[in-house]
């Protein structure tokens, strides 16, 4: 071995291409089939690839859009058809070791080439690489991926060996390894897509290739400054390969940090190293997000290079510490030796299809969790393992990554043939994605030892195996022996005391449902938790995302042409329980019924993650459910399916702040928290109203605190008198107000506006508001107008009291066009629910 050689970067004798020319068969349609498509099919037509069945035939107009006023009804023959994939792939004559790589088949298929079958594809989740053999004649080889229906696959795995679900799943989705949430889930709907949904690569091999590399980069020490960044890997190889040269570089600077040469005595190469020079990655907030390029190159015994890898890296050092505590046990996300709070949101497929989530998407997404102050989000396990441009845009930004393996709310096959399965897409996850600083925690399911015990499965199972063995031993057996130093736990919720239910709130991870399904959003104030994971409230997407949706302007909460955009059960139920507990004239238009459910999921929101970093010794971390949508649903999401933003985001953005003020204090009925996470001491002046509904102040205390690095402190009035509805605290820029009095005990008071369009450029109406009364949630509904679906507010939920002026920002095209009159109809205000 020799680091100090050094070699010049040449490019490698092997090739890798992308290969996106296909053409798209209907081999086999359904009963149903539209007579038109099958026609138009007959001969095949271009698709892409990466993509999908029904995302081509959308393309083509042979399907409706399910996104855009389309039914799963309208686009069920697609997913009960069988199809093909068809290519040639040229040859060159020049004796090359040629392969094809599926980086993802969606999911039950056959590959043939020339006519006959080499590859039988299960796994949704697993790549797939095809030996095509030596290149050693002109022509081409003919190549096919004929997809067949998942559903009939599943149902017959059914038969033989039942496994529960959760209740509302009809379609046996966990007897195959594909994305459950395609079956139909109380979000999105039913579609079971099938494609070719990642790329497809074809690998010509000079003298040799490299197999595998894996990399571990950290930081040594901790919160240790000094000790540095290091380095760890493996690299595997075969063929005619004589050293492995690793550098590591700074974006565009010369030289690299770190050469490292090593000569392969075997086929494995692995490595320690020392980075010097390198600075430390840290979460948003908190640091800096240095990243850095790494190449890795196989070498010939000439000096040719044969093949290269590359990778970039941050280097950082992350644990889960689960000590006992006088609570319970803790459980805490450290990063570079220091705990996170971990604030943020849970992630899901960000489209029906999955071709159709662009990098641009993906940033914009992970940006608007980065707006609100989120330090985390995690990839729910009803998806994929994400994709690398997610976690680009998580390096980038400095989000944590808590990444579930892809099961979800049901019992799973422990069989030979599945724990084979399951060991092949850990170790793909973990070479494509392990690299990653981002990457904070494994998980290995989502609820299924939460189901296990307390949804009917053990009767159901008698015994038989339901994925135990895959969570507590497979997947942590594999990250063993490939990822060792990234945390993992067996599922969410958990408990690591065995004795203990898994979703336990003095230990581990919890989710919490009742308040949703069963009781209201008041009720997060009995809540308690070491680390919450999974929690939300329901309301529908913004008001253009829904006309386009369903067609038209919804006539109420009850159209019928919503309901179809409602999955959940219970949910049509529950969001009218929801209003008729905090509005006091229930509204029966539309719009009303829109500004309602936006109102109290952002009330609700505020209260739920409130009460989880009012405990912020003993709590570690909330993951609101859910950042995104994959269509126009009714859902708990802060973002719309077409990344519009509800007013809960206004709301996250308020509670998830790194310095925030919390509307509520563990145990003190009067009590606001102030919550600093940030690693420098906070100093607060500032004040605490305690006023009445019509914002009359009955009593005020000067407000002068210094809050802890990674600390909290209570304030509460020194008086409360009687007639006090709400105690607002002014802390610095802040504001926020405790209601102490239940909504519906308000008698509502007409609030008194003055509006004015203060300035008027071209994309940008500034609305100057003064309040001759108390303004609780000021909001403004430019999004309601015909054509202003984008504008966006820059402000929202904005806590007035008589006197008292703002500024809001409306930006949006053509939102200069709009009568200034209007505006006082695009306002909702007062302690009363109500548009203006």
């Amino acid at each position: 071995m020799n680091p100090d050689r050094t070699l010049a970067p040449a490019a490698p004798t092997t090739e890798r291409a992308a290969h996106s020319e296909w053409t798209l068969h209907l081999v086999d349609p359904a009963p149903d089939a539209p007579v038109a498509a099958v026609r138009a099919l007959s001969r095949g037509i271009p698709t892409r690839v990466p993509g999908s069945v029904l995302g081509t035939l959308i393309d083509a107009g042979l399907a409706t859009d399910v996104t855009v006023n389309g039914t799963e009804e309208q686009v069920a023959w697609a997913a009960a058809s069988t199809w093909a994939y068809r290519t040639s792939i040229p040859k060159r004559g020049d004796g090359a070791h040629v392969r094809v790589v599926f980086e993802g088949i969606d999911t039950i298929a056959t590959v043939t080439v020339d006519g006959n079958a080499v590859l039988e594809a299960d796994d949704m989740f697993h790549r797939w690489v095809v030996d095509l053999g030596r290149d050693d004649a002109p022509g081409a080889w003919d190549v096919e991926v004929e997809l067949r229906p998942a559903e009939p696959v599943a149902r017959a795995a059914e038969a033989v060996a039942p496994l529960p679900r959760a209740d509302m799943y009809e379609i046996p989705f966990n007897q195959v390894r594909k994305m459950a949430c395609s079956f139909g889930w109380d979000w999105g709907p039913t579609t079971m897509t099938a494609g070719l949904y990642r790329g497809v690569q074809v690998e010509r091999e000079g003298a040799g290739r490299i197999l595998r590399t894996l990399l571990s980069p950290t930081w040594r020490g901790g919160a240790v400054l000094g000790d540095g960044a290091v380095l760890r890997g493996s690299v595997v190889v075969e063929g005619a390969v004589d050293r492995v040269v690793v550098r590591v570089s700074a974006p565009g600077e010369e030289p690299p940090l770190l050469q490292y040469v090593a000569s392969v005595d075997t086929a494995s190469v692995s490595f320690e190293l020392e980075v010097p020079g390198a600075s430390r990655w840290d979460v948003r907030g908190r640091g800096e997000q240095p990243l850095y390029d790494v190449s890795v190159e196989a070498i010939g015994a000439h000096g040719e290079a044969i093949d290269a890898a590359a990778r970039r890296v941050g280097f950082r050092a992350v644990a889960l510490v689960q000590e006992p505590d006088a609570a319970g046990r803790r459980f805490e996300i450290h990063v570079n030796g220091a705990r996170v709070w971990a604030r943020g949101f849970n992630w899901i497929p960000a489209d029906v299809l999955p071709e159709r989530v662009t990098r641009e998407r993906v940033r914009s997404l992970v940006a608007e969790a980065a707006a609100t102050g989120a330090t985390m989000l995690r990839v729910w396990g009803g998806g994929i393992i994400e994709s690398d441009d997610f976690y680009d845009a998580c390096d980038e930004l400095g989000i944590l990554v808590w990444q579930d393996y892809s099961f979800a709310c049901a019992a799973y096959a422990e069989d030979e043939d599945q724990v084979a399965r399951v060991r092949r897409e850990v170790e793909d996850a973990v070479v494509r994605v392990g690299h990653r600083a981002s990457l904070a925690l494994w998980c290995g399911c989502n609820e299924n030892l939460w189901g296990y015990e307390d949804w009917g499965w053990k009767e159901k199972l008698n015994g038989a195996g339901w994925g135990a063995h895959l969570y507590h031993d497979v997947i942590p057996g594999v990250l063993a022996a490939l990822d060792p130093h990234r945390p993992y736990i067996p599922g969410s919720p958990f408990s690591p005391d065995p004795d203990r239910h898994p979703n336990d709130e003095t230990q581990g991870t919890t989710h919490h449902w009742d308040t949703w399904n069963q009781l209201d959003y008041v009720h997060f104030e009995d809540k308690r938790s070491r680390f919450a994971s999974e929690f939300g409230w329901q309301a529908p997407a913004s008001w253009a995302t829904l006309v386009t949706g369903i067609g038209h302007e919804p006539t109420s909460g009850a159209d019928p042409d919503l309901q179809r955009l409602q999955k959940h059960p219970e949910g049509a139920a529950a969001l009218d329980r929801a209003i008729a507990d905090h509005v006091p004239h229930p509204p029966t238009d539309g719009r009303g019924w829109y500004l309602a459910t936006q109102l109290v999921q952002a009330r609700a929101l505020r209260a739920a993650i409130g009460r989880f970093r009012s405990l912020h010794d003993t709590c570690s971390g909330a993951l609101w459910w859910q950042l995104d949508d994959c269509w126009p649903a009714m859902s708990w999401s802060v973002i719309d399916a077409a990344g519009r933003r509800k007013l809960a985001w206004y709301a996250a953005a308020e509670v998830m702040a790194a310095r925030a003020v919390i509307t509520t204090a563990d145990g003190d009925p009067h009590g606001l928290t102030l919550v600093n996470d940030v690693p420098e001491a906070w100093q607060v002046t500032g004040r605490l109203a305690v006023v009445d509904e019509r914002g009359t102040i009955l009593h005020e205390d000067r407000l002068d605190v210094t809050v802890p690095a990674d600390g909290h402190a209570v304030v509460r009035p020194t008086v409360v008198p009687a007639g006090a509805a709400a105690i607002v605290v002014d802390a610095g820029e802040l504001r926020a107000a405790r209601w102490i009095v239940p909504d519906l005990a308000l008698s509502h008071p007409e609030a008194a506006l003055e509006i004015e369009a203060v300035e008027v450029a071209r994309g940008r109406v500034d609305i100057a508001v003064r309040a001759e009364s108390l303004v609780r949630d000021l909001v403004i509904l430019a999004e309601t107008e015909p054509g202003l679906g984008d504008a966006c507010a820059d402000r929202q939920l904005v806590l007035l009291l008589p006197g008292e002026r703002a500024t809001l920002t409306v930006r949006g095209e053509g939102v200069e066009a709009l009568d200034p009159s209007r505006w006082a109809c695009l306002l909702a205000a007062g302690t009363a629910l109500r548009i203006s």
